[in-house]
Order: C-alpha cells, then structure tokens, then sequence
C-alpha cells in the first residue's frame, strides 16, 4: 500500500524544474498529499536581479523577489489536473542540496520530487543538486527526467500520476538489485509500485568483473583455475535469490522476471533501460560519503544522471511511505 502524506518539490525557476512541479502536483492530488514547494537562493546578493542597484534597500528587494517567484511558482500549481490537498512555498538561503534535505527532515517529507538536472551543470566534484539529494535525503527521491525532445516533454506534461494509467499501456519497472539492506528496501518499494499500477518487474543483478572489484576494493583475484568456479558460484547464488524476490512479487499478482547478467552495473541497467523501454527504475543507494564513495562509487547517481526515464531511489530511511502485505 502506497501512503504519500507530505511531497516535497524543489525548483529553480527553470522549465525543467517547473514541468516536475506539475508532475508533483498531480501525484499529490492522486495520493491526496501535501506539498511543499522550496526555492533556495545560494547566494541572495548574486541570483536576484537588481539587487546592488541601491534603488531599495537589500530586505525590499529580497521580499519582491520572493512575491514574483512565489507567483510564478503558483501559476504552474493552477495548471489543470491533480492538485495537492495543500501547498506551503517555502524560500531557503543557503547550499541548495543541504536546504533541501534539511527541510526534507524538518516536514518529514515522504518524498522529494524534482527534475534530474535541477540547479545548473553537472559539477566536476559535487555533482548536480539531484544526485546530492540522492545520497544525502532522508526519503526517497523520484528524479523526473526532464530534459527529452518536446515530445517526451509533452508526455511528462498530460501525465498525472507516476506511470501512464491507459488500458492499453504496457508498464515495465526494473529493479536493480545488489541484495544490500538498501536494495531490499527498493525491492519493497518496486512491488509496492508494480501492484498499483499494474506493472511488470523486472529483477536485476549484475555479476561485477573480479578484477574490477579487486582493483576497487583491494582485495585478491582468484587464481586462474577457480575463476570459472567462481564466477559459477556468483551466479548460482544470486539467481536463487532474484528468483526470491519474482517469487515474492509473484504473491501480489506482479509478472517478474528475473536476469542475472555479468558486467558493469552503470552500463547493464542503463543499456537494459534504454533497450526495454523502461518506465520507471526503482533502486537502493547506500549514500556513500568521502572516500567510500570515491572508491566504491555510486551506481545510483549515475543512473539518475544518464537514465532515459524517471528514477526512484531509496536507502534505509528515517520512514518510508509503503507497505508490502
């Protein structure tokens, strides 16, 4: 059972941004939820307009800035469709993805809605806004990809819930799954979502390269006569246990197929989003930090950067918003 109380959607002002509001808006008007929009100012004396000119005094300039986004960002909420049970505009100053996760906290927010490439370029070290909240937010993230042709833009825009609802359409999620806690609690999510809309699942594991880990973790290859063993076993193993999950899913009417695949993780679930048409991608992420996370990676962040659909990616959270019964 899905049970979505408080949506948090930030925006920066850009088309992007505010296609993923609307989108928010209308999965809160489905789940009868509150939404909270939040707009952070990074720097206040450098994003507002006229704000050194000397005409107003800095607070004036400040509460008029505010008032004209808070218009703006009303306009795109007044858009036909689902709308929100209510909705509170809230303005942060501050680091956008720390603003964010902190307020996440602060509602306790069931989930953050927002575009895939909200607040300007991917940064060489800290990444996009996205992929911060990604590993940083205490709920799950739905990261809506944005930036297609306008066709796809079009799609995003007449749909109101998470998955197109038409009789006639087919829903594909694909769940991939490394079987840590965080990939557990996804696989939660992934039914949870499958059941309700009438979706199929798809149960993926990737077999990474021995030498790839090796040289990442640190740890000894095989010798050359027990890699095949080896590689055997890892697949043994993780095919009983993507059976497992099918198997569970299969208990709430869900069609599941499971694929155990050998490979880079980054590049197979991409490859098999983009050949599959995958509708939606449910995953854990351990929100790795400092050298952790340089060494190991984040096979989430990269997902949320380069998918062609929308993402939803969870780990161990402060609560959650489903129940699997």
């Amino acid at each position: 059972m899905i049970n979505l109380r408080r949506i948090l959607c930030p925006v920066d002002l850009s088309k992007d941004s505010f296609l993923a509001l609307r989108y928010a808006n209308a999965i809160a008007g489905r789940y009868r939820s509150s939404l909270t929009v939040i707009h952070v100012l990074d720097n206040p004396h450098y994003d507002i307009p006229g704000a050194e000119t000397g005409a107003f005094t800095f607070g004036e300039v400040v509460a008029l800035y505010k008032e004209e986004r808070q218009e703006e960002i009303l306009d795109v909420l007044r858009h036909k469709g689902g709308h929100a049970v209510n909705v509170d505009i809230v303005f942060k100053e501050g680091v956008p993805y720390n603003e964010i996760t902190e307020t996440a906290r602060e509602i306790k927010a069931d989930m953050i809605i927002m575009s895939t490439c909200t607040s300007g370029t991917h940064g060489m070290l800290a990444g996009c806004t996205t992929e911060m909240a990604v590993r940083l937010a205490p709920c799950p993230v739905f990261s809506v990809r944005t930036n297609h042709d306008s066709e796809h833009h079009e799609q995003i825009e007449n749909l109101h819930d998470i998955m197109d609802t038409s009789s006639d359409t087919k829903r594909t999620i694909l769940l991939p799954t490394d079987f840590s806690e965080h990939s557990m609690l996804a696989s939660n999510y992934a039914i949870s979502l499958a059941k309700e809309y009438k979706a199929e699942l798809i149960v993926l594991h990737i077999v990474e390269s021995v030498a790839e880990v090796s040289l990442m973790s640190g740890a000894e290859l095989p010798s050359y006569g027990t890699m095949s063993v080896y590689y055997d076993d890892l697949v043994k193993e993780a095919q009983e246990r993507t059976k497992g999950i099918c198997n569970m899913a299969s208990e709430h009417g869900i069609k599941a197929t499971d694929r155990v695949i050998c490979g880079n993780p980054r590049h197979e679930i991409l490859n098999i989003a983009n050949s599959e048409s995958i509708d939606l991608i449910v995953m854990g992420t351990h929100g790795r930090k400092g050298f952790s996370r340089f060494v190991n990676g984040s096979v989430a962040e990269a997902v949320v950067r380069h998918a062609p659909c929308s993402i939803l990616s969870v780990k161990h959270p402060e609560h959650d918003f489903i129940d699997v019964k």
